[in-house]
């Protein structure tokens, strides 16, 4: 998975024995409120670099993943999927944790967009954080290329 939160306003905790289909919903809703940006690549590209920009990439060969985040004060991470569980499971877990990567964003609305740009074998993702050009979320119904 890659994970943008924007810990202001995520709402994270689902139940102590929470189940993956309860956890995704609950990805789904923060997405919608715009606390959240989630999409998951799939098992093989775990490991993939991912690079991060402040303007889209050009179009290219790929798939892309597109949400949008309301970023306040305390600003937008790069967490990962355990920390997600972790504040699903504990009520007073926070969604991100030392090794979270504060993004270089000031408070407002952004539009995140994840591009896997596929070259022979191998994948290559870019993040990007651009400032949205419409107040407008866009509702989603699933995690992005989760299946």
């Amino acid at each position: 998975f890659v994970c943008v939160v924007a810990p202001d306003t995520y709402e994270g905790f689902v139940h102590p024995d929470w189940t993956l289909e309860a956890l995704l919903v609950r990805f789904v809703e923060q997405m919608n409120r715009g606390s959240l940006f989630i999409a998951y690549p799939g098992p093989g590209d775990a490991d993939s670099d991912l690079a991060f920009e402040m303007a889209p990439p050009g179009i290219s060969e790929g798939r892309t993943a597109v949400g949008m985040v309301q970023v306040g004060p305390a600003g937008l991470w790069l967490t990962d999927y355990t920390q997600l569980t972790m504040a699903a499971q504990f009520s007073d877990e926070s969604s991100i944790t030392t090794y979270s990567q504060r993004l270089p964003v000031a408070p407002g609305q952004y539009q995140v967009t994840l591009h896997e740009e596929i070259t022979g074998d191998e994948s290559k993702f870019t993040l990007t954080v651009s400032p949205a050009t419409s107040g407008e979320i866009a509702q989603q119904v699933s995690v992005p290329w989760f299946e």
